[in-house]
């Protein structure tokens, strides 16, 4: 029987689904209090630079199946970053998620975030191998 290649790719867990993993049960609920608008922009702008770095990992001496993790950490300290507050990441998260869906400033954010994305993932090795 031939397998079906499209079901074979690996699936990456939810950051929350990681969270609860690394922490415990308790204390990755207790984290739900961030929104759930927090955790779908960890999850898919992670899967989004995932996807344009795929050959990113081994530069970064990162396995495939650490380098998605990393990069959920990378976009959560990044999200936390551009709240001005703890107390305003919530709402922060929810204005983003509205704002991504028109075209000009999605296009100005990815511009921020893949600048962040190389200053955070910078390595000598990087220079060269352009870090893409």
């Amino acid at each position: 029987m031939l397998e079906d290649k499209s079901n074979s790719r690996q699936v990456t867990k939810s950051f929350h689904e990681n969270l609860i993993q690394r922490l415990g049960p308790y204390e990755g609920r207790v984290l739900e209090a961030l929104g759930h608008d927090f955790f779908y922009l960890v999850d898919h702008l992670s899967a989004d630079l995932y996807e344009k770095h795929p050959k990113d990992a081994p530069l970064l001496d990162l396995n495939e199946s650490e380098f998605p993790w990393e990069l959920q950490v990378f976009t959560n300290q990044f999200l936390r970053e551009c709240a001005q507050s703890k107390g305003e990441l919530t709402k922060f998260c929810s204005g983003l998620r509205k704002k991504l869906e028109d075209t000009e400033f999605r296009k100005k954010f990815w511009k921020i975030l893949d600048a962040a994305y190389q200053q955070h993932f910078y390595v000598t090795d990087s220079e060269k191998h352009f870090l893409v």
